[in-house]
């Protein structure tokens, strides 16, 4: 696999940090739709942020559904497939079967799989581009991960699928809950503390991400928390396609996709998003009327979740083609 040169090839793009930073402008404008309904208000507007909204059809073609279907985009090539042949023919079906299977036992048990995988999938890529940015590994890294994680799977399982859990166990989640919730406030400190200052202001943004979500999730306003994980998570996840789909391409284009849509006067920095888009569009349209299309989605996602684990790992074909400055 050739590897790109950023200093010698000019039309070649990286992803800037300010971008990387700048999509948590969401948060304080959520934040002060929350305060303006709940103060001003009176909370008026609140059956309208709860899960229901998430099934709007103009959040899921925007959101959800195209982030998925554009991460596959890169794998259209035979050097691609070849290289992940292990991946995609060996452990990508087991994960999928075994999935399959769960929710052939129990539905909402695999349901829940799901959830748990969204969560992980969304929180772990943010914690993991703290690493890319100059974060130090370590333990500390480690419990300011996972410990949202553990949080966020536990209210977004309650508030979604909430007869997963015992009925002897639902007095003590609010405790737990709080109990994660003030711990991670001394391991943030901690985190940014032992950062390079460079970072720092990242890890920042990060945490704040979870405590909005918390503070949204705790008062009912559910689609806000959704939608402030959801924004951040897959713009920043189009900034990875569309870099590395187009600097691929300046490299070696033999990606059969972007061959096919060549005679189309439209750069892949834009292509990207609009066949994502459309291609959500369509699978919306085909899928909505089966009775397992849900079943369908949730597998792709769940492909998402995994071939995400492993190809923006370090010195992967896809890492190749990226650079964050």
């Amino acid at each position: 696999m050739e590897k790109n040169n950023y200093s010698e090839e000019k039309n070649l793009v990286t992803i800037p940090k300010k971008f990387l930073l700048g999509v948590y402008f969401i948060l304080p404008i959520l934040f002060l739709v929350f305060l303006v309904d709940v103060f001003y208000f009176d909370s008026a507007f609140l059956p309208y942020f709860g899960l229901t909204t998430l099934t709007l059809p103009l959040y899921l073609i925007i959101f959800e559904m195209p982030h998925v279907l554009a991460s596959f985009f890169g794998f259209f090539e035979k050097e691609y497939v070849t290289h992940y042949k292990k991946q995609l023919f060996i452990y990508l079906p087991l994960v999928l079967f075994a999935t399959i299977v769960l929710l052939w036992i129990d539905f909402n048990l695999g349901f829940a799989l799901y959830i748990v995988g969204t969560v992980w999938h969304g929180l772990k890529q943010q914690t993991g581009i703290a690493l890319i940015l100059g974060a130090r590994p370590g333990y500390v890294h480690t419990a300011w991960t996972f410990i949202p994680i553990i949080i966020t799977s536990l209210m977004h399982g309650f508030y979604i699928l909430p007869d997963i859990y015992p009925d002897v166990f639902i007095q003590y989640l609010s405790p737990i809950i709080l109990l994660g919730i003030i711990i991670l406030f001394p391991i943030t400190i901690w985190r940014m503390m032992q950062s390079d200052p460079k970072v720092r202001l990242y890890i920042f943004l990060v945490s704040s991400l979870f405590f909005f979500s918390y503070v949204f999730i705790l008062n009912e306003y559910i689609f806000l928390a959704f939608l402030a994980v959801r924004f951040v998570h897959d713009i920043t996840a189009f900034a990875f396609y569309m870099t590395h789909d187009h600097n691929r391409s300046k490299v070696e284009r033999k990606n059969w996709l972007y061959k096919i849509t060549l005679v189309l006067p439209v750069p892949i920095l834009v292509m990207v998003p609009i066949l994502a888009i459309l291609f959500s569009y369509l699978a919306k349209v085909t899928i909505n009327g089966l009775e397992i299309g849900f079943s369908i989605l949730l597998l792709l996602s769940m492909a998402h979740y995994y071939l995400e684990s492993v190809m923006w790992k370090r010195d992967t074909p896809h890492r190749q083609h990226i650079k964050v400055q």
